[in-house]
């Protein structure tokens, strides 16, 4: 019998000290829609095998964010990545599509899919930039062959909603892998002063030895990781506020999911490509400097307990030619953290 995979918290791991938004999630930024397009299809014996996606999100479904732009900022630890429309974000302090995130060689199908779905409601729009983040899911799926179509992203929005929190293999998670294991989509979130922070990674990244998991060294107490499956590597980290914050505000938030990460025991080695995009959806008055420091707080927090999320959340999975990355065993996790917190380890 497969092991129950199971989000974090489950673990009996309650990382941080802020308290989490209703379902922990992204979703739980007032107005905020996720949705996955899972794209699986053939055996490890078959040509092609895809193991690949496409996730959606949509800052803001009350209205036409192309018309109403949220506030937008991003961030790169390691620039070795491939994503798409994040100068313009950076010039202009504006997110005006919804984010898309694929593989890395899907990256333009999928922001020419973003920006066909403007120009059709739009007639008289001459420029629109999609923003859109990569990872490389080479190792279990057939990625030269670009599988993920226009119809698979409006599959994706489709099948979005203010409630989604699916987490693993699904979307753009579904071929992805980190320090070792599989990984995929993860997703928590932090009440702050009246505010929500939420993140949403998709993870990419990391070798098995780095890992930790509140400060347990994981390769101390499982085995079975893929060192290759990790080479290269990426993270994408989204984050989202309700919080009313200017983009240079925004931007000095969207720089702390790189603390989240070395949490986890990322150090955004060279050929890593690790970007964070931001957004703020409210139009409302301004913020105060003075207090953004909890804000800054639940984006670590949210962006570590995300990450753990998108590990202890996705499965085994047998890719082209039987390539096999194991999914993070649970059991051993948490019988290490009962025993700290009994004492005995």
């Amino acid at each position: 019998m497969s092991e129950h995979r199971a989000r974090v918290r489950e673990l009996g791991i309650d990382p941080g000290r802020l308290p989490t938004g209703e379902g922990n999630a992204l979703t739980d930024v007032p107005g905020v829609a996720v949705g996955h397009r899972t794209v699986r299809r053939g055996g490890p014996d078959d040509e092609p095998c895809l193991r690949t996606g496409v996730t959606v999100i949509d800052p803001a479904i009350d209205r036409n964010v192309y018309d109403a732009p949220v506030t937008g900022a991003t961030h790169v630890l390691n620039g070795y990545g491939k994503s798409v429309g994040l100068p313009q974000v950076d010039e202009l302090g504006q997110i005006e599509t919804p984010i898309g995130l694929t593989n890395t060689l899907d990256v333009w199908g999928v922001a020419d899919a973003i920006a066909g779905r403007v120009l059709d409601r739009e007639a008289s729009v001459t420029s629109v930039n999609p923003v859109v983040g990569e990872c490389n899911d080479g190792v279990l799926n057939d990625i030269r062959g670009r599988h993920v179509t226009a119809a698979h992203v409006s599959e994706a929005f489709e099948a979005s909603s203010t409630s989604n929190a699916q987490e693993g293999c699904v979307g753009a998670g579904t071929g992805t892998t980190g320090f070792g294991w599989k990984a995929g989509i993860g997703t928590a979130s932090r009440r702050v002063e009246g505010h929500v922070v939420g993140a949403l990674v998709l993870t990419n990244t990391g070798k098995p030895a780095d890992l930790r998991i509140d400060g347990l060294h994981v390769d101390r107490y499982v085995d079975g990781s893929t060192e290759a499956s990790s080479a290269g590597g990426s993270i994408m980290m989204l984050v989202g506020t309700d919080a009313a914050l200017s983009s240079r505000q925004l931007g000095r938030v969207v720089q702390r999911t790189g603390l989240g990460l070395g949490r986890v025991g990322g150090i955004a080695h060279h050929g890593s490509g690790d970007f964070a995009i931001g957004f703020a959806n409210d139009r409302g008055e301004g913020f105060a400097d003075s207090a953004l420091t909890p804000l800054f707080r639940a984006t670590v927090e949210s962006t570590e307990e995300a990450i753990y999320n998108s590990l202890t959340r996705a499965e085994t999975t047998v890719g082209g030619d039987g390539a096999t990355v194991e999914a993070l065993p649970l059991d051993p996790v948490r019988r290490a953290v009962e025993a700290r917190e009994s004492g005995s380890s």
